[in-house]
């Protein structure tokens, strides 16, 4: 059973100006309540029980949770403002150890059916997508007839795409040991890759990662303040 989960928050969220200046994005609330408050309280609801957070920018918010959260463990990249996604989940390694997880991000909405969705599926390496609901910043993900991922892309145009990536992924001790292997020989090559690519150079040459297209799944991605508005009025109901 799957009871760890890896949440990415290092980041600084600039495109939300103002509203990042005193505290990472994770921390801006949505419906009253901030995103990584909610995604904390959802995935223990869901039988995790251990939460490990990538963080850099504003790390002292994040640690701050670990008070009242005793499930919560903190890893600081002091490298986030020059790397990515990638290099955050990399320097997690440690604290990971030989865990199978599940990996977020700091700045969704979700519901636990998503939660649960994922963590009940046979398969061990999986993507979540849903058909495309955001007007702005998609990654677009395409999978062959056995459900394998083989493309993903923020262009619409360069794929026939099934769906659009959520951001909840579930990924095995085994997968993520030879995925921080491959990223070990490019790290300073490419600190600024997202993780989401190197997921898909897994899929295609290492371990299939199979691509779960949710009926269920309820979510937003927030990435600015239009974001912000459109999940208030259109998704928090949906939870």
């Amino acid at each position: 059973m799957v009871r760890t989960a890896v949440i990415m928050a290092a980041g600084l969220g600039t495109r939300f100006g103002k509203m990042t200046e005193t505290q990472p994005k994770g921390f801006i609330e949505v419906g009253g309540i901030s995103m990584i408050r909610r995604s904390i309280e959802t995935l223990l609801s869901c039988g995790i029980e251990r939460i490990v957070i990538g963080t850099g920018y504003k790390k002292e918010c994040y640690e701050a949770l670990c008070e009242e959260y005793p499930q919560i463990e903190c890893v600081y990249s002091p490298r986030y403002a020059e790397t990515n996604s990638m290099y955050t989940l990399y320097n997690c390694r440690e604290a990971i150890g030989d865990s199978d997880f599940l990996l977020l991000e700091s700045d969704i909405v979700f519901n636990a059916d998503a939660v649960k969705e994922i963590l009940s599926d046979v398969h061990e390496n999986i993507m979540l997508i849903t058909p495309v609901i955001k007007f702005q910043d998609q990654y677009y993900v395409m999978h062959d007839e056995n459900g394998t991922l083989v493309a993903c892309s923020t262009d619409k145009d360069v794929l026939d795409a099934q769906g659009e990536l959520v951001g909840i992924h579930r990924i095995s001790s085994l997968f993520y040991h030879v995925m921080c292997d491959e990223y070990a020989g490019i790290v300073e090559e490419k600190p600024k890759l997202g993780y989401e690519y190197m997921l898909l150079d897994m899929s295609r040459n290492k371990i299939p990662v199979y691509v779960l297209n949710s009926s269920v799944a309820k979510w937003y991605e927030i990435d600015d303040e239009r974001d912000l508005k459109y999940a208030e009025e259109n998704i928090i109901g949906l939870f």
